[in-house]
């Protein structure tokens, strides 16, 4: 991945000047919005000055005069709240959470999504360091018990192992035992188990995952145990308030950059950065897969560390990257949402028309559930606990529904399962 390193610029204090007296208000405010880096600004036209180096000069200077300052052993590294990502951590703690509690999803969903986000969190992140299995097969997998039979199986059993296991910890700080029993979990029964458990006692490099070429090198190793020890007291410092997300997205960031482990370290960081938002009450964050927004969006995942790396260590870029991500993430949970609500005042009209039919409700809200969905089916115990009626009474409801054609016996599958034929069958019966 190729991305050019921008020049060295010596703040310029005649543009501090008027950018304080707001010359600049309109470009400076695009910029906080794009977060435009060197190789962006180059063939920017509607821009103050024709010289792309004079308006880089303009955007350091800016930039510089508002970043506060983080330290880790020897590192330096900046960031600054813009206007812009206030705005969208406003809107995301008002809006996307407040919006969801006021059309919350039913339990009965909840349950299903939340079951199918962990799922496809633990497959995602996986994908995104190479496994090569689909959620369906990862699905399959889990729900039967059967045991992963092959490297990428393996790492999404173990992504899932460790999601549950960081849960554990929400109301304890973070520290070296625990970040490493996560990568001990993380890496188990697979190639990376060998150098588990333990900070890496080598160097590596880190290759980019399009043409290999090495994109960071990380800090010496003799170095890890002083920057991680680091990483966990601002990690578990409360004093000094930092917006949760934007912290998250920190610890993220300074994962990958410090590289703690021979392998695992992208996976450990997500899981982290998942930990740190559910222990600061963001609790929908279980109900979303940040990493299948990152697989969706690798290239700038990864061009989001270089910038920062490349460019004085100016962590916006991935700030900025992460904030993207959890809002179309959130996106896509409200739209879940919507869908099911669409969906039950679909059951709810169906069930309300084979009422009128005759059927009994028991029985129009099962019609109404299975017409949902092709694959929906119930057996005989589950009809009788969800209506919480003995088998007999169950039996009579569903033999009823076979006679009139409207549900099929599976005698293939051990326990019997009940389906509706097809949805024109109910639709005719309704007419």
């Amino acid at each position: 991945m190729k991305l050019e390193k921008p020049p060295f610029i010596d703040i310029n204090f005649d543009y501090l000047q008027q950018i304080w007296k707001g010359e600049f208000d309109d470009f400076l405010n695009k910029v906080d919005e794009k977060y435009y880096y060197w190789d962006d600004l180059k063939y920017k036209k509607d821009t103050p000055f024709k010289d792309p180096l004079e308006n880089w000069t303009l955007i350091k200077s800016y930039r510089h005069s508002k970043y506060e300052n983080i330290e880790f052993g020897n590192y330096k590294f900046n960031y600054f709240i813009s206007s812009y990502i206030s705005k969208n951590l406003h809107d995301f703690d008002l809006k996307l959470m407040g919006g969801l509690q006021k059309n919350p999803i039913l339990p009965s969903d909840r349950i299903e999504f939340f079951r199918s986000s962990l799922l496809e969190e633990a497959v995602a992140s996986s994908q995104v360091e190479g496994a090569a299995t689909t959620t369906e097969v990862a699905r399959d997998m889990l729900k039967s018990g059967r045991n992963p039979r092959n490297e990428s199986e393996q790492m999404i059993f173990n992504n899932l192992r460790a999601i549950e296991y960081i849960s554990e910890f929400l109301d304890s700080k973070i520290d070296f035992k625990i970040i490493l029993e996560l990568h001990k979990i993380m890496t188990a029964n697979t190639e990376a188990e060998k150098c588990s458990g333990e900070f890496r006692k080598s160097e590596v490099y880190v290759t980019d995952h399009v043409d290999g070429e090495v994109a960071h090198i990380p800090p010496d190793w003799k170095e890890i145990e002083l920057l991680m020890g680091e990483l966990c007291n601002f990690i578990n410092d409360d004093r000094h308030f930092i917006h949760p997300i934007v912290k998250a997205s920190i610890i993220h960031f300074l994962v990958g950059f410090i590289h703690p482990f021979i392998d695992g370290n992208g996976r450990t960081a997500r899981a982290l950065f998942y930990w740190y938002l559910l222990k600061k009450g963001y609790a929908l964050i279980r109900n979303i897969s940040i990493s299948r927004v990152i697989l969706e969006s690798r290239t700038q995942y990864d061009k989001a560390f270089l910038k920062t790396e490349y460019d004085d260590n100016d962590l916006n870029y991935f700030i900025s990257y992460s904030i993207k991500n959890i809002r179309i993430a959130f996106e896509k949970l409200i739209n879940y949402r919507d869908k099911k609500l669409d969906e039950r005042k679909k059951a709810n009209a169906i069930s309300y028309e084979l009422l009128n039919k005759g059927l009994n409700k028991r029985q129009a809200d099962l019609l109404g559930y299975l017409y949902l969905k092709n694959k929906n089916t119930i057996t005989l115990k589950t009809y009788a606990e969800k209506y919480e009626i003995v088998r007999q009474t169950a039996s009579k409801d569903l033999n009823e529904l076979i006679k009139l054609g409207l549900v099929t016996e599976n005698k293939s599958s051990k326990p019997y399962t009940y389906n509706i034929p097809d949805r024109n069958t109910i639709d005719k019966f309704i007419q």
